[in-house]
């Protein structure tokens, strides 16, 4: 008789010989497929994605450019705050192994493979865990990157970015306990300045990883960045600080020729109900109170403020910051998660993924950024199709959105209620207001002349129903 465990281990491809190069992780599934016509049971292919079909000019995968998250995809555990790891993985026997973290890579790229994309996303700590020393840690992230760099020469897959984690340290190892690496304290912002040293050498090392990968974007995420209590933090040199060690990353990337993004990741911005009585921000990504990236538009001030606008994208949620993002010019990458109800849960589609899309087409594309899947598995999910599922319902959504996004733009039905809606800014008033010649006193005159203002309806239920017709249609 198995016990539990057993089971599990047996459900879920527990294996019995050692993993080789030839070992299959996900056994019985081959690369999935574009079925448009697939039964209601058939669930395991691809009913609107296409990566090769041409939409608007280009591919949909070159629309999109979807990337698998390597952490939400295999290191998570299926932990979280009311129960305990609730996954049992082939790849995860002694988790913090060297070995465990290869065989997380060699199942991390049969997944790829068999899901059909060409690239994904991963930090500098989610492919092996933290040394005793800084050293430590380069020498067994070394050894993890030699396969990971055979394994994309094999594959043609590669980073969407590679990122630094500069959040996710607590603790201090090595003998000295004088100067503590504490990211609890932020790392660019840490008013110990070893630990902001440390962060910057961590930093080095991630480029170097990101550039000898071919990956297309470098990414910087503040998730500790910020104060608990102003009256014991120093805000203005803090800020400082975090523009300076920006500024040095940049001089990096310009100095050794890095051509993609640098991309920065506000603070997960969330609607009001992620908001206690006290009005402390709660979000499962971070407990930084005041962060100092808190969302697109701080970011952004926080950039142009100390003259660093031209050198970093933003990589942001759907929603308002992706919004502001393309509006402002400094949308770089999206950050597309299943677990939030408002953004995407339980795989619902909506018109989000539409104002997504239309934002890319708008803007002629995202490249060389792309859609990042952050998709964890729900605890109760644990069979490996659970996993491939949640990626091609996913990418079924992107897709979707894309071929609605195209239909609302070409048939520009929204194009000429936006025309029609400001002309009134296309002479007299309206176009000296708008070029910044007018006055308040001549504004003043104006009015006096044709007095109160007689705006026509916005008619939002209207075009409400009209973007709910190309959603459904």
């Amino acid at each position: 008789m198995y016990t539990q465990h057993q089971k599990r281990q047996k459900t879920y491809g527990g294996r019995q010989t050692p993993v080789t190069d030839s070992y299959e992780f996900f056994p019985g599934v081959t690369r999935v497929e574009y079925r448009p016509g697939a039964s209601a049971e058939d669930s395991l292919c691809f009913r609107h994605y296409n990566p090769s079909e041409r939409v608007h000019g280009r591919t949909m995968e070159e629309w999109f450019r979807p990337a698998v998250s390597y952490w939400h995809a295999f290191s998570y555990q299926g932990l979280d705050r009311y129960g305990m790891p609730a996954f049992i993985r082939p790849w995860d026997e002694a988790p913090n192994s060297l070995e465990a973290c290869k065989r997380r890579v060699r199942a991390a790229f049969e997944f790829f493979s068999k899901l059909g994309v060409r690239y994904w996303t991963v930090f500098d700590r989610d492919l092996t865990p933290e040394g005793y020393t800084l050293e430590e840690s380069f020498q067994q992230l070394d050894e993890v990157i030699d396969l990971v760099q055979e394994l994309q020469q094999r594959t043609g897959i590669k980073p969407l970015w590679f990122g630094c984690n500069l959040f996710s340290h607590p603790r201090s190892y090595g003998e000295s306990h004088a100067h503590q690496r504490w990211y609890a304290n932020g790392a660019a912002t840490n008013p110990d300045a070893h630990v902001a040293a440390y962060a910057a050498a961590q930093c080095k090392k991630a480029f170097d990883i990101a550039m000898k990968l071919g990956a297309e974007n470098f990414l910087l995420w503040g998730a500790r960045e910020g104060y608990h209590n102003p009256m014991v933090a120093d805000l203005p040199r803090e800020m400082r600080n975090y523009a300076k060690f920006l500024k040095i990353v940049a001089d990096y990337k310009d100095k050794h020729g890095f051509r993609g993004n640098l991309l920065i990741r506000p603070g997960p911005h969330r609607e009001s109900r992620f908001y206690n009585s006290e009005h402390r921000y709660e979000s499962e990504d971070c407990d930084t109170f005041g962060r100092y990236d808190y969302d697109a538009m701080s970011t952004l001030c926080l950039l142009k403020h100390h003259g660093l606008e031209r050198q970093f994208k933003l990589h942001v949620y759907p929603g308002r910051d992706h919004l502001f993002a393309s509006a402002m010019g400094y949308l770089g990458c999206i950050e597309y998660e299943s677990y939030h109800e408002e953004y995407f849960g339980d795989f619902r589609y909506n018109g989000e993924t539409t104002v997504m899309m239309k934002n890319f087409i708008d803007q002629g594309g995202i490249q060389p950024g792309g859609v990042s899947l952050a998709l964890r598995p729900r605890r109760e999910s644990h069979d490996f199709r659970d996993l491939f599922l949640m990626y091609v319902q996913s990418l079924d959504t992107l897709a979707k959105g894309l071929k609605t996004a195209v239909r609302l733009t070409s048939e520009g039905h929204f194009s000429r209620h936006l025309q029609q809606r400001y002309s009134g800014y296309q002479s007299g008033i309206g176009a000296r207001l708008a070029s910044g010649e007018a006055s308040l006193e001549e504004c003043d005159e104006f009015v006096k002349r044709h007095g109160e203002p007689n705006p026509p309806s916005a008619r939002l239920e209207h075009w409400n129903s009209v973007f709910r017709y190309y959603n459904e249609h």
